[in-house]
């Protein structure tokens, strides 16, 4: 990565950081989007609750400070769980269970960093889980090994480093999701998993208004990549020249919402720990911004909906035009997430604290 194919954003007050951070429903009727109402049967822990949490020190040029982020993650935690920790998020856990944690590695120069995942690993250890119950992975090969994860199994003998499809049996046929009349066939590395972490990569999608935790499982799901384009989009606009060089249409946001309705994905995740350090708000396949920050619930639909505040705020400031998340309205009409009036945002900037 290059430390000129990035720029500083410009730093925040915390009048500025609160107001961008939980701009909630009033902000998203100003941006064309409706708050939503939620038919969840059943309420996860820390339903709504997301911490935003900053620290220039994260990083200096193109280069990660690990053990900055370390802390990041850390406090971020704590202030999630009142002070209850990772044994508060995970305290089900049986010896011999597997911990999934689930990357977005499809574009080498924004895909997670392997400094978010390695403060993940260190948490888990802490906590008295075997490194070789953990398992990062991701959908393809071709894209893991170019982002920089396989140095962790150094670090951490035993971890394991996976994609689905270099598995012998890459799908669980027990577990076909139905999405629209098509067949959704769950990666085994996430049905084998009890416990689960997703790690997503702040940026912008040009039609689906942005990638975060939702869309991070489209990853989760399908035979081939090739399926996974025909399940999650429509067919292509033969005017539209992405559609063309990009192999597919527009994606569905109903589809995207619906794999998130999965058992193994609801009632498996245990943390989301959005990777928003080095992100993009318009155009790939390089980072556009230095944001030095994580974006940490269990919510995944409070997750989102930060990370379009964040993406439309950039956006807004290059006089770029809106682009709607549907996907994450959809979310919360399915019960997901809390929708928006019900959201608490907590804040942290570790720098202003320095």
């Amino acid at each position: 990565m290059s430390a000129s194919i990035i720029k500083n954003e410009p730093e925040m007050n915390r009048r500025e950081f609160v107001k961008t951070a939980a701009a909630g429903a009033a902000g998203l009727a100003l941006m064309g989007l409706p708050s939503g109402k939620s038919h969840a049967v059943e309420k996860y822990p820390h339903w709504g609750e997301v911490v935003v949490i900053r620290d220039e020190g994260a990083s200096k040029g193109p280069v990660i400070n690990g053990q900055v982020v370390r802390g990041m993650l850390e406090e971020s935690i704590k202030a999630l769980t009142n002070g209850g920790g990772w044994q508060s998020l995970i305290p089900s856990y049986q010896p011999g269970e597997i911990v999934g944690i689930k990357v977005n590695a499809q574009i080498p120069k924004i895909a997670t960093q392997p400094k978010v995942v390695a403060a993940i690993i260190h948490g888990l250890v802490g906590i008295g889980i075997p490194k070789d119950k953990i398992v990062v992975w991701d959908c393809e090969a071709a894209s893991m090994m170019y982002c920089g994860m396989w140095p962790l199994v150094r670090d951490f003998s035993g971890l394991r480093i996976a994609t689905t499809d270099k598995l012998d049996d890459p799908f669980d046929q027990s577990k076909i999701m139905d999405i629209q009349g098509n067949p959704a066939h769950l990666s085994r590395l996430l049905t084998q998993a009890a416990h689960l972490i997703n790690v997503p990569v702040l940026k912008n999608h040009p039609e689906a208004g942005i990638t975060f935790a939702l869309k991070n499982h489209v990853g989760s799901v399908g035979k081939d990549i090739k399926y996974r384009q025909k399940l999650f989009h429509n067919p292509i606009d033969e005017k539209n020249p992405l559609h063309k060089a990009w192999g597919r249409g527009s994606p569905i946001a109903e589809r995207i919402a619906l794999i998130n309705t999965a058992p193994d994905i609801k009632n498996k995740t245990r943390l989301i720990v959005g990777d928003a350090l080095f992100c993009v708000y318009n155009r790939w396949p390089d980072p556009e911004f230095v944001y030095n920050g994580l974006i940490v619930g269990t919510d995944p639909v409070a997750v989102d909906h930060q990370a379009r505040l964040i993406i439309e705020n950039e956006r807004k400031n290059s006089k770029l035009p809106f682009l709607p998340s549907l996907h994450v309205d959809h979310a919360i009409k399915l019960g997901l997430g809390a929708p928006v009036e019900e959201m608490k945002v907590t804040p942290i900037n570790r720098t202003a604290k320095g």
